[in-house]
C-alpha cells in the first residue's frame, strides 16, 4: 500500500484546491492563522514526512520521495491537481513536485525559499543535523530554528507566535526530523524547474526574513521567470520567514491574485 502523509482537506464544493506545504522542523499547525482567510479555496494541509502527525517513511530519504508522498496524499484526498504554496522547505518540495509530477501543479506560490543549494539548508549541515538528531534522540540539534522563524516586528508585536513555534518544534519527533533533514540534503538546484513551469507563479517574501533574505534569493528566482507576465513578486514589510503565520491577511490577498491567474 502506498504511504500517505497526515492531511486535512478544509472546505467543500467546487472551489479550487490550494495545497499548503510547511517549513522544517515545523508542521501544518503553522497554517492555522491563514486558514480562516482562505474562504475562496478548498485547502489541503499536509504534514511533511516525519513531522507533525506524519510518521517516518519506510523509504530512503530524498526530495523525490517527499514529492511522491505528497502526490500520493493528494490522490488520497481526491485532489488531482492544485495550486501549491510551499514555504521554506515546503518550497523545495513544491518545486520537486512540479518537476516530478507536473500534472499535479497548476500554479505555484513560493515563499521564503530558494532555488539554489546552500544556506539555510546546506546539505552537509543537514546531514550533520540528522546524525545528531539520531544520536541524541532529541529535537535539540534543530531547536534553534525558532531563531530565524519570525521577523523582528512579529517578535515584538506578536510574541504569542514565537511561543506557538516553540511548541511545534518541541512536539517534533527527532527520528522524523532526522529523516527529513537527510531528504533536504539531497535537493538539487531548481531554477530550471521554475523557468520551465508553465503556470502562474507568486514569489512571496518577508522584508525581515533573515533565513532566506529576499535580496539574496529573489534575483535567481526572478531571473528564472525572465519577466513572465504571469509572475508576481510580493515583498511584505514588517514580516519575517513565516509569512503566512505572521501576516495571514496579506498572504491571503496575494493568493487571490494567484487564483485569478490560475485559470481554475
Amino acid at each position: 500500500m502506498t504511504e500517505v502523509l497526515a492531511h486535512t482537506l478544509h472546505g467543500d464544493g467546487g472551489a479550487p484546491v490550494l495545497v499548503l506545504l510547511h517549513a522544517f522542523p515545523l508542521s501544518s499547525r503553522t497554517w492555522d492563522p491563514l486558514l480562516p482567510h482562505l474562504r475562496e479555496w478548498r485547502v489541503l494541509t499536509i504534514d511533511l514526512p516525519g513531522l507533525g502527525a506524519s510518521g517516518v517513511p519506510t523509504t530512503a530519504p530524498s526530495m523525490a520521495a517527499v514529492a511522491s508522498l505528497v502526490a500520493a496524499t493528494m490522490t488520497a484526498a481526491g485532489v488531482e491537481a492544485a495550486t501549491v504554496l510551499g514555504l521554506s522547505t515546503g518550497g523545495y518540495v513544491a518545486l520537486q513536485l512540479a518537476a516530478d509530477h507536473p500534472d499535479r501543479v497548476t500554479a505555484l506560490a513560493l515563499s521564503s525559499t530558494s532555488v539554489g543549494v546552500g544556506a539555510p539548508d546546506d546539505p552537509e549541515q543537514r546531514r550533520r543535523d540528522a546524525a545528531r538528531l539520531r544520536a541524541e534522540d532529541s529535537i535539540g540539534p534543530v531547536a534553534d530554528s525558532e531563531d530565524d522563524a519570525l521577523g523582528a516586528t512579529s517578535r515584538r508585536e506578536q510574541p504569542e507566535l514565537l511561543e506557538a513555534v516553540r511548541e511545534i518544534i518541541a512536539d517534533t519527533s527527532a527520528a522524523g526530523a532526522a529523516w527529513l533533514a537527510e531528504a533536504i540534503a539531497t535537493r538539487a538546484p531548481r531554477a530550471d524547474t521554475l523557468e520551465a513551469f508553465a503556470g502562474p507563479v507568486l514569489l512571496l517574501f518577508g522584508e525581515e526574513d533573515t533565513a532566506t533574505p529576499p535580496d539574496r534569493e529573489l534575483p535567481a528566482m526572478e531571473g528564472a521567470r525572465r519577466g513572465d507576465e504571469r509572475t508576481r513578486v510580493a515583498r511584505l514589510p514588517r514580516t519575517g520567514h513565516l509569512t503566512a503565520t505572521e501576516r495571514p491577511v496579506a498572504v491571503a490577498g496575494e493568493l487571490s491574485w494567484l487564483r485569478a491567474h490560475a485559470g481554475t
